[in-house]
């Protein structure tokens, strides 16, 4: 685990789904201790106790040891028996542990998982190019072995993800729910609002160019200097808001009782009224319900490019607020991001000019999801994540139906009772080449159904305007004219929210 802590890249993970994740996971385990092995001489000698680190599961132990013995420059921590050479041809020591420990797989894929390890020899230092280079590999057992595995995720004595992408071997947190690769809490998301939910009427031309995954995966270390630069802001009005916020869900949170009850816990301060007033009972206190349920609370931002500037930095600046003040308060939080990935070149237009320009393709841009933060993660450690919302030029269009709609399938797999999603957008959905192809409303009418939708479930949700009047999209909107407003609504909506009745 300190192997994978050091030497892992969490966002990685986005390249594979959930059924592969198991197969690059013991490759990538076999990377880490690789590298923990040859910086680390103590570290060697016990991660040379192969057998006891290999995977229950026999598919996966099997690729496991293969891919400790490709990836070591000598494989000499590899014990291993010797084993006669095949049809009296000498074979390599890689080719004789393949056959020994992969004796099920097929012969074409044999020769991939050897060339492929070879390779990923090379890249052992670069996560991201490992993770690449193993890919076609990892899709071809995942392919492979499907029916045996049944397709789940869990395959015994795999290392699940946390959070940080370090792999959990015991029991999670009693506070923090099982995670994905994804940082996906595991809970069932309620009927009417999956990830396959369609809309009558929008298409998607394809899917192929789509990204999600965490802010790490596209952060840069200019991006740091930008999360400097938001320091240098006068955080003075912010902090008070946050601060009186807090103050305000601390104090609901105290205990509450009902006095002069005939039953529940006995009241000393009752006792003499006992005595005077010839036995009278009602001498008991009862603990009032909690006036704030469990909650948990999305931050979806819209990172247009229109979003730029002094709206960008107090955007940033609130959000950060929130999550402290909100984190301080126990109360669950996630801080989602949303854009398109293409301008001016967008090669879903080209492709589907290609096509001959068939009429209502849907849409023409590639979404791009980020993820700053899960309600299982710390503030603390994913903060500096934050400088990607202050980077100039990363932003594009906004298609705001899928994102409220990706946001809410989240949120809807959190257990707390109530649940809030807050959008901070700068207005109308948007995106050039699909407003050209299906029309001015064709955005704007998916938009409305999403919110339909979401407000057919039970998730609250409540949109913030920068700049914009977004009230005719959201039933609960209110409108920012000054940038500098959005720490005060965003504490005021969040305050009664949170502590409004259910």
């Amino acid at each position: 685990m300190a192997a994978w802590q050091r030497w892992h890249q969490p966002h990685c993970a986005s390249l594979f789904n959930p059924v592969q994740w198991p197969w690059y996971a013991v490759l990538e385990q076999a990377r880490v201790e690789t590298l923990a092995g040859d910086d680390l001489p103590g570290m060697a000698s016990n991660l040379a106790e192969v057998e006891l680190l290999s995977p229950a599961h026999a598919p996966l132990r099997n690729l496991y040891q293969t891919a400790r013995a490709a990836l070591s420059p000598t494989g000499a921590a590899i014990p291993y028996p010797q084993l006669l050479e095949v049809n009296s041809k000498p074979v390599t020591f890689l080719d004789r542990w393949f056959k020994r420990a992969v004796i099920n797989t097929p012969a074409h894929t044999q020769t991939q998982i050897i060339d492929t390890l070879r390779r990923a020899q090379v890249e052992l230092h670069d996560g991201q190019r490992f993770a690449q280079t193993v890919r076609p590999l990892v899709q071809a057992l995942a392919a492979h072995h499907a029916g045996a595995a049944s397709g789940d995720a869990s395959l015994p004595g795999n290392p699940r993800p946390n959070a940080d992408g370090v792999p959990q071997q015991e029991e999670p947190n009693s506070e923090m729910e099982q995670l994905s690769p994804e940082g996906e809490a595991s809970a069932t998301t309620p009927p009417g609002l999956t990830a396959e939910r369609a809309y009558p009427g929008y298409k998607v031309w394809t899917h192929q160019w789509d990204e999600e995954g965490p802010a790490a995966k596209w952060l840069s270390p200019q991006d740091g200097d930008a999360l400097q630069q938001l320091q240098a802001l006068d955080h003075t009005k912010a902090k008070q808001l946050a601060h009186r916020l807090q103050r305000r869900l601390l104090a609901a949170r105290l205990r509450h009782w009902n006095f002069d009850q005939e039953e529940g816990r006995l009241d000393s301060r009752r006792l003499a009224q006992l005595l005077a007033n010839e036995g009278n009972p009602r001498v008991f206190r009862v603990e009032a319900e909690a006036p704030i349920p469990e909650a948990c609370v999305t931050l979806l931002v819209d990172q247009s490019g229109s979003m730029r500037g002094t709206r960008q930095q107090m955007t940033a600046q609130a959000i950060d607020l929130a999550v402290h003040t909100l984190q301080a308060c126990q109360i669950r939080c996630e801080v989602l991001g949303y854009t398109s990935r293409y301008g001016a070149y967008n090669p879903l237009a080209n492709q589907w000019r290609q096509a001959g320009s068939p009429p209502q393709p849907g849409r023409l841009n590639a979404l791009r999801h980020i993820i700053y933060k899960t309600p299982a993660q710390l503030w603390q450690r994913n903060r500096n994540q934050l400088g990607l919302l202050l980077r100039e030029g990363f932003g594009r269009e906004n298609i705001d139906g899928e994102a409220l709609h990706w946001a809410a399938c989240r949120l809807m797999r959190q257990t707390q009772p109530r649940k809030i999603l807050v959008v901070l957008s700068d207005g109308s959905p948007y995106d050039q080449a699909t407003t050209q192809a299906n029309g001015r409303t064709y955005l704007e009418n998916h938009l409305h159904e999403v919110i339909a939708e979401i407000e057919r479930s039970p998730i609250h949700l409540v949109a913030m305007g920068a700049g914009q009047d977004v009230g005719r999209y959201y039933r609960h909107a209110l409108t920012l004219n000054q940038p500098a407003a959005v720490a005060e609504v965003l504490f005021a909506q969040l305050a009664d929210l949170l502590t409004q009745p259910m």
